[in-house]
């Protein structure tokens, strides 16, 4: 159950959201969710900010991060609002998978394991290489095509890790 102050907090998160332009791109979507995280960000649970990684997606510097190249959208976005949040880690979980949807490229390359035909492009900053892990069943490879087990250390991919890796 959430507090009154998450209650408002979260009711101030969809105004904010159906303020914003419908012409509006990534980036500014994406400002605007900093913005109010930023203002929001005392009354949040830390330990729940920390467990979901909710910090390194939200501090990230946007212009090494491919926002314009998200297919998330404004409409996408008020579709996921419309459902309210039961707890305070949903509504981090909800947040976060969001920023998830704005920072991180989604890439349209099959999983051959549950063969659902999208993939985020993360990094393995061990191997400093970028991988594929399926948005579906969490299966990972390499931009190579070789199925991975290995990768320890992951960050998110920038956008010199995903021109390199031809992504971008």
């Amino acid at each position: 159950m959430m507090n009154k102050a998450l209650r408002s907090a979260w009711q101030e998160f969809q105004y904010m959201i159906y303020q914003i332009d419908s012409k509006a791109n990534q980036v500014i979507i994406f400002k605007c969710i900093q913005n109010w995280y930023f203002s929001k960000r005392k009354i949040l649970s830390l330990h729940l900010i920390e467990e979901f990684g909710l910090e390194e997606l939200i501090n990230i510097d946007i212009k090494n991060y491919p926002l314009e190249k998200s297919e998330c959208n404004l409409e996408d976005i008020k579709r996921f609002l419309k459902i309210q949040p039961y707890s305070e880690e949903c509504m981090i979980i909800w947040l976060r998978d969001i920023l998830w949807e704005l920072v991180v490229l989604s890439v349209d390359i099959k999983c051959e394991n549950c063969w659902k035909l999208e993939m985020s492009a993360l990094f393995d900053a061990d191997n400093k290489i970028v991988f594929l892990e399926c948005n579906q069943c969490g299966w990972i490879k390499t931009v190579n095509g070789f199925s991975s087990e290995s990768i320890k250390t992951i960050r998110l991919a920038t956008n010199h890790d995903l021109k390199v890796a031809g992504l971008i």
